[in-house]
This record gives structure tokens, sequence and C-alpha cells, in this order.
């Protein structure tokens, strides 16, 4: 089968891309050809058919005082000619199968979808984030959980300013979740698949089409994890270790207040984001001399890093649908202390996998780590649960199964 596999880039860029890259090797290894349709990016992997990408948008380099340029914000938010005539043209040239969208929105956006239908090419579509349902995506307006908009009344997102608490920002946001939802190009979808029960049950109690959500854990290649724990050598150092962006919605600022109780604990961040002067700032401020930021790494060195700590803290303050960071380090036999929320609980067995916590609760968050920090005991005995946990919920083979019925073809 020639499979349309459809994402915003065609590089590493978090998690989506993970999975975007995971079910591309999947479907090469079962003998059918991946076909990307994605956006022009001099960070792409190279592939063939990269010429049918669309032009590069990037929204932070539009000029703000310019109608011109938020009208054509709007306009390529919402429906994308040149997604739409691009495929148009790889359609002509190559017979698609089936088509397996990821992120599109903003960029490709869903009319593709109306193209592949009319092709009579079956869908699927892994939801990794909440764009359907919120303008916002992630069900954050400045910095609180909010399901207002629930029902379609997206119109709070704008008396909110949810979107970077910008009216403009809210009012695009907007007006696309109207225009997505009159339009209704989400009917294509054959399916949609759920990468957990939370965003499963998420979806469904906004009566997104019920009938087509289909709960599928993620897959996962562990083999770069046994590799990297092949060739790291053990390390005298003590420590936890956050991996993540360096946002509020990632609760590295809780986590930063947790440890100003625990000065006998180090603590390693990993990653950028765009609070990381003001986290850096709180960090000195507060005289945490056993925190260090260690910016951005690569693959191989953030699983060293994870291989070589005590355990991972995940206090995230948003829906997190599934989180392969939490993924990795559970991989790793490596307990985790998560915030309940999100998909993390389905993860995070507390007192077995690892320990939960209510989010943006450092008090409660400083006494899971130091509780478990002390319980070296404990530490192995639930590092080795959740790697057993870890290895049955995110199963490639699993994850290939599911497909399977919902494409028989597969």
């Amino acid at each position: 089968m020639n499979i349309l596999v459809a994402n915003w880039t065609w590089y590493p860029s978090g998690g989506d891309w993970t999975y975007v890259d995971h079910v591309s090797s999947l479907y090469r290894e079962n003998g059918h050809t991946v076909i990307p349709f994605s956006m022009k990016d001099d960070r792409n992997f190279p592939d063939p058919y990269s010429r049918y990408f669309i032009e590069n948008i990037d929204y932070k380099k539009i000029d703000k005082k310019s109608i011109r340029a938020g009208l054509k914000v709007v306009k390529k938010s919402i429906y994308s000619t040149e997604a739409q005539q691009n495929l148009e043209r790889l359609l002509d040239e190559v017979k698609i199968d089936m088509a397996h969208i990821n992120v599109i929105h903003h960029y490709i956006t869903p009319i593709i979808l109306k193209t592949l239908k009319e092709r009579g090419i079956p869908i699927l579509w892994t939801l990794h984030e909440y764009t359907p349902i919120c303008p916002e995506s992630t069900f954050i307006s400045h910095g609180q959980i909010c399901e207002k908009c629930f029902g379609g009344a997206f119109y709070h997102c704008i008396t909110n300013k949810c979107k970077k608490g910008s009216l403009p920002a809210s009012i695009v946001a907007a007006a696309e979740n109207y225009a997505h939802r009159y339009l209704n190009y989400y009917e294509y979808v054959d399916h949609y698949l759920c990468p957990s029960v939370f965003l499963y049950e998420k979806f469904k109690s906004f009566n997104f089409f019920p009938e087509k959500l289909v709960q599928l854990y993620h897959g996962y290649n562990y083999g770069e994890v046994e590799a990297v724990q092949a060739v790291t050598a053990p390390t005298t150092e003590k420590y936890i270790v956050f991996v993540g962006r360096l946002e509020k919605i990632k609760g590295a600022h809780t986590l930063l207040e947790a440890m100003k109780t625990l000065p006998d604990i180090r603590l390693k961040l990993i990653g950028t984001g765009t609070q990381e002067e003001e986290l850096k700032n709180y960090a000195a401020a507060s005289h945490l001399t056993n925190v260090e930021f260690i910016g951005k790494q690569t693959k191989t060195q953030t699983l060293e890093a994870i291989n070589g700590s005590a355990f991972l803290v995940c206090p995230s303050e948003w829906y997190e649908v599934l989180g392969f960071t939490v993924v990795e380090a559970m991989a790793m036999a490596k307990p985790v202390i998560g915030a309940s929320i999100g998909a993390i609980p389905e993860m995070v067995i507390n007192g077995e996998t690892g320990y939960l916590f209510e989010p943006g609760n450092p008090q409660e968050l400083a006494e899971r780590i130091r509780q478990l920090f002390n319980d070296q005991k404990a530490i192995s005995i639930m590092g080795a649960k959740a790697k057993k946990h870890i290895h049955s919920l995110i199963n490639t083979e699993k994850h290939f199964e599911g497909l399977q019925q919902l494409i028989p073809s597969l």
C-alpha cells in the first residue's frame, strides 16, 4: 500500500513527530510505502515527495501591524488552497491507498480531508492535541484549565483572550474553529485515533464524532532506549530529572518552588522555552544551587540523563495527551512522579509505578520527591513495575494490530 502521512513538520518537533516517525517506520517494516505531505523547512528529512510540500509559514515573523498579513494568516490557517492544489497534483501522480493525518491545523488545514474523500481514500487521524474542540488547543486559558467552549461556544476564546492573551490571535483561533465546524470536513475522517483513554473520553464528552473515536495507545520503538542503557556507564551522582518545554503548562515553575524545600536533592532540567529566563532568574533569586538548567539536548543525551537519574518528575498542568518522556523514563525502569492530570495517571499508577500529586501543588510535590528519593528500595521496585507496565501499555505490536482492525488491508 501507498500510505500518505500528513504532519505539519517532517523533522523532530515534539511528541507528534515521535509518533509520526514511529508509525512511518512501522508501515515500512510491514511492506508499505510512506509518502509524506508536510510543510517545507530546512530541518526536514529529505524526501523525493517534498516537492509537493506547502511553503513554510512562520507566524512569529508576520508583521503584526500589517492588515494584509493578518488577513493572510486567517485565510491560510482556515483554508489552505495551496495544500489542496499540491495534494491534488500528488494524487494525480501517485495512487494513495490510505491517508494517516496527524497535526495539520493552522498550516496544511483540514481542507485536504475533502480532497482525500473525493478520491475515495480511507482516512485515519491520530489526535495529538485538542484543536477541534478548543481554539487554544490545550484547554488552558491564562494558566488555568478552561472548558468554556463546550458545545461549540468558541466565542469564549475571544472574550477571554485565550490565545496568547491576544485579542487578534484569539479572534483568528475562534474564527478557525467556527469555520471548520461550519465546513465540517471532519466528517470525512473514517476513524479518529485517541492515544489515551483521557483524550478519548474528552472528545467523546464534547460529542465530537463519538462513533468514529477509537482508543488506541501509541506504539514505541524501545531500541534506542535499550542501546543507551547498554553503553551508559553507572554514575555515583544521585539526582532527579525534568524533561520538557519550559512553559507554564509543563509545571516547571511548580517544580522549582518545590525544590526550595529540598536543598539536599539535585534537579536537572532539560529543555528550553519562553519561560527559561524567568525560571532561571527565579532559581537564582531563591538560591537554588541544587538546580541545574541543562538546556536543549540531543535525543541520546536526554536518554543518558534520564538513565542516570533516580527518577523523572512530570509536573504538567494541562491535559497531557500521553507524554513520550514518561514512556522513555519508565522504559528505563525509572519510576515517575507525575501530576494527576490528563493521561499521566494511565502511566503513573500511584504507589506502583511512581507517585501522583495534585497539579500545581508544590508542597505535595516536594513531599512525594522527598519520600521517593530517600527510599532506594521503592525506587528499584517501582522502576521494575514501571518498565513492565509501559511495555504492556505502549506496545508496537498492539498498535499495529489496532491499525489493522481499522484498515484490514494493512
